[in-house]
């Protein structure tokens, strides 16, 4: 059995490959062969000129294969590789991955024994790593499974488990698991905390610091220092996260999370606890509700003991914090400009739905009557209710659609799981224009969604929630903190506040802490002295110090990796692993500057083949049919030709998109009407030109026969031809350069209008024969007046003809219109048309 279909949600399919000894590739011994004939049985019965363009021939053949296994994963597995059933005959694999994940890969395959195992039997084990995830071979299954985590085992696999008592065990663990290492919100480095920006600000807010050692204390004194014991760290599907701490002698579990999550496991909820917090959120605040309770006498090892459902329940309600963060000044001005340019809008997001709803309206992502899918008061049943719950709607997934038309809809994570419950996904997904509480692998669902109904998406991401959707999405953008530079001494007051505005894209500032309630009682500033060992830098070391020093260094690497309660450093950067465009700042600014660039680019390769085609066609028709009446070009002629067409071509391709996006799409590729009815049309009429032009001049040249292999010789025909030619080359790229809504216009792109220009002036010269001297270079013979003036006349003529039907043809055939604004325009006229009557 060659392949296995393995049906996850990463990987669907597994083939084995066995490598081809380098002899036995397809892309060396059949060309060895193919050479050796060619040296053998070509080269002696051709010319050396004909046997060397065969050769090349040949090597271009061999040169193609060999970029086709670079451009293709299944041509390169059947040059390269050979398909076998038995797996230990396999050294390589192919992974075909899921639907939207990706493409194929080719990874090897691994083969080891277990080490540390109790068996006298050594245990093989057979895997491969896609992704950073491991996948192992299962012979009860017959497949490969993703490696299982001993994380939600019975209770007795965990009483019976002893640890790693060896290090044979620690080896055999860490080669299959790898490290554990605990990654915190906020962490010390360098004398200063740095993580989270929220977590900093509420630091900030309270007046409070966090030190190395896992101590936080009051900054102006009077106050206990509180020291963590223990950590659950923060868990999306959770919501929440939760520590026990030390404040002297006495042990206190503080838990944060949403409010709607915390309210479930308190003891006594007060009366006011939704109305405040629903007040605060349909402000656009982030709330997030604290709680604690005290524990019983007990030792360190068995505070580190407890288990998190112990830590975070039956909580005695402590109050909210509420976090204002003012959006970026340049948000809603950038997202208006996405809205006007014929781009749809959505807001996915980690915070609560009242919160989303409100900020979605200040950025102009929502214009219409929010509503909200929530769960009814009857058990099962879902309704739409507006943010200040005035209206409400009874759900039904098929009038979704229709509901869009007046309201724009938000729905959390919770319904989210309903919809792939009641196969709802795609009646409702595509009309939603907020996603709030959602969890990271629901963001990749939202993607390959709108990706499965036909949208192409561009999305933007900050953190490690949205890689998985940043990898499904068609154009990824990961948004980093920017580092701003040093700063003076003189703003050193204000450079804390500067630095952290910086640094997160958001001031988040806190606005309240405590509705009701206080936490523990205040503590008292305990004081932490520093050591230093600069003292031994200037003076040799003995072996047992360098022993030491590097049993120190070792120390603290391990320190800074994590033991498992200790906070390193937080790794970003996790996103733009994940997207093709990375942005050094935390604006969405570079969302308008990837499309603006896109559509100049799309527009600008569409004129290239346009003039490209129209240039090949009029020199095809020249080169063929007028070459075998004997006209031909001179040397100096064609160089001059080149000339002009490279400065044409370098110029057009300088255009600088427009600052501005347009409401106008343009044209997804060169296989569609108005590209083919442009190309005959223009072709049409250079032709028509220029065979006019050509009979014109006949009838001043008498009868005489030029063969077709017969030098270059000055005349009339030759000199209409080459007039005209250039005129049609100097036609073309005026008439089909693609200037506004995307581009600079002709006049605004200065060095390709006085190209043209300069062009225009040249052939008017020598068409008017004012320079003999300059014609005679040219070899050009005079033109009779009549036929002079004919042509100039033909070649406006030619022009408006061309200029005509291109600006015809982009006003019959606009830009591809997506569905979703069709549907909009129609439901805008509709509402319209209500309204007249």
């Amino acid at each position: 059995m060659s392949r296995f279909h393995i049906g996850g949600k990463v990987v669907d399919s597994v083939d084995f490959l066995q490598k081809r000894h380098w002899a036995w590739r397809l892309d060396l011994w059949p060309f060895a062969i193919i050479y050796g004939v060619w040296l053998m049985a070509i080269v002696p019965i051709l010319d050396a000129g004909d046997a060397f363009i065969v050769l090349g021939s040949l090597v271009a053949i061999h040169i193609l294969v060999f970029l086709f296994t670079v451009w293709s994963v299944d041509f390169k597995c059947f040059v390269q590789y050979t398909k076998v059933n038995d797996i230990h005959r396999a050294d390589t694999c192919k992974v075909t991955p899921a639907k939207f994940s990706g493409s194929k890969e080719i990874v090897p395959l691994h083969f080891r024994k277990l080490a540390g195992s109790s068996n006298s039997v050594d245990v093989e084990e057979i895997y491969f790593d896609f992704r950073k995830q491991r996948f192992i071979y299962s012979k009860e299954k017959n497949t490969f499974c993703k490696l299982p985590y001993p994380s939600k085992e019975k209770i007795g696999y965990y009483i019976k488990n002893t640890g790693y008592g060896t290090d044979a065990k620690v080896v055999a663990a860490t080669e299959k698991w790898g490290r554990n290492v605990f990654e915190g919100s906020v962490t010390y480095i360098l004398g200063k905390s740095v993580g989270d920006p929220l977590e900093k600000a509420a630091l900030k807010g309270i007046e409070w610091s966090y030190k190395s050692d896992e101590k936080s204390m009051p900054k102006k004194g009077g106050g206990n220092a509180v020291q963590i014991v223990q950590r659950h760290h923060f868990a999306s599907h959770l919501k929440r996260m939760g520590v026990v701490v030390r404040v002297q002698e006495q042990f206190f579990a503080f838990v944060k999370g949403a409010p709607e999550t915390i309210q479930e496991r308190l003891v006594d909820v007060p009366a006011f606890y939704m109305k405040t917090y629903k007040k605060h959120t349909r402000q656009g605040s982030r709330v997030l509700a604290l709680a604690y309770k005290s524990l019983p006498d007990m030792t360190v090892s068995e505070a580190r003991s407890l288990e998190r459902e112990v830590v975070e329940s039956g909580l005695t309600f402590a109050g909210f914090v509420v976090f204002n963060c003012p959006i970026r000044g340049d948000s809603a001005t950038i997202l208006t400009e996405l809205k006007g340019s014929s781009h749809d809008l959505v807001m996915i997001t980690g915070d609560q739905a009242l919160t989303a709803c409100h900020v979605a309206g200040q950025v102009n992502i929502i214009s219409k009557p929010a509503l909200i899918l929530v769960n009814g008061k009857n058990s099962g049943e879902y309704e739409w209710v507006s943010p200040d719950e005035t209206d409400i709607i009874k759900y039904s997934e098929n009038e979704a659609e229709a509901l869009s038309e007046s309201y724009d809809l938000c729905i959390g994570g919770d319904c989210i799981e309903m919809l792939q419950q009641t196969s709802g996904i795609l009646k409702v997904i595509p009309y939603v224009k907020v996603f709030a509480r959602v969890a990271p692998e629901q963001k990749e669902l939202i993607m390959t969604t709108f990706k499965s109904v036909g949208r192409v998406t561009l999305m933007c991401g900050d953190g490690t929630n949205d890689v998985g959707a940043l990898k499904q999405a068609h154009i990824g953008v990961a948004l980093l903190n920017a580092i701003p530079p040093a700063q003076k001494e003189k703003s050193s007051s204000e450079a804390p506040s500067k630095n952290d505005s910086a640094k997160s894209g958001k001031s988040k500032k806190l606005k309240s802490l405590v509705e009701n309630g206080e936490g523990p009682s205040k503590s008292r500033a305990v004081s932490k002295s520093e050591s230093t060992s600069n003292q031994a830098v200037n003076r040799h070391l003995t072996a047992a110090e360098m022993q030491r020093e590097k049993l120190k260094k070792l120390m603290n690497e391990l320190n800074e990796e994590g033991d498992g309660r200790s906070a390193p450093v937080v790794k970003l950067g996790d996103a733009s692993m994940a997207s093709p465009f990375t942005a050094k700042h935390a604006s969405i600014a570079p969302t308008t500057d990837v499309i603006r660039q896109g559509r100049s680019t799309l527009v600008t390769t569409l004129q290239m083949f346009k003039i490209l085609g129209l240039n090949c066609l009029a020199t095809a028709y020249v080169l063929s049919v007028m070459n075998l009446d004997g006209v031909k070009l001179g040397d100096v002629q064609a160089t001059i030709s080149g000339v002009f067409t490279a400065a044409f071509f370098l110029f057009i391709s300088h255009a600088r998109p427009l600052p501005t996006l347009s409401a106008e799409r343009p044209h997804p590729n060169i296989f569609c009407s108005y590209v083919f009815l442009s190309l005959l049309g223009q072709f049409a009429v250079h032709l028509f030109f220029l065979i006019s032009s050509v009979k014109e001049a006949e009838k001043y040249m008498p009868d005489e026969c030029i063969e077709p292999d017969s030098d270059f010789h000055p005349n009339l025909v030759n000199t209409v031809s080459y007039m005209v030619g250039m005129m049609l080359q100097v036609a073309t790229f005026a008439v089909n350069y693609m200037g506004h809504p995307f581009n600079q216009s002709i006049s605004e792109n200065k060095p390709f209008l006085y190209a043209l220009l300069g062009a225009v002036g040249f052939f008017t010269v020598i068409t008017s024969d004012l320079f003999r001297d300059l014609n005679d270079w040219l070899k050009l013979v005079p033109l009779p007046r009549a036929l002079r003036d004919k042509l100039m006349i033909w070649a406006l003529l030619m022009f408006l003809c061309c200029y005509t039907w291109e600006r015809l043809l982009r006003w019959a055939f606009p830009g591809k219109m997506p569905a979703w604004r069709k549907r909009q325009q129609h439901v805008a006229a509709t509402i319209e048309k209500k309204k007249s009557l």
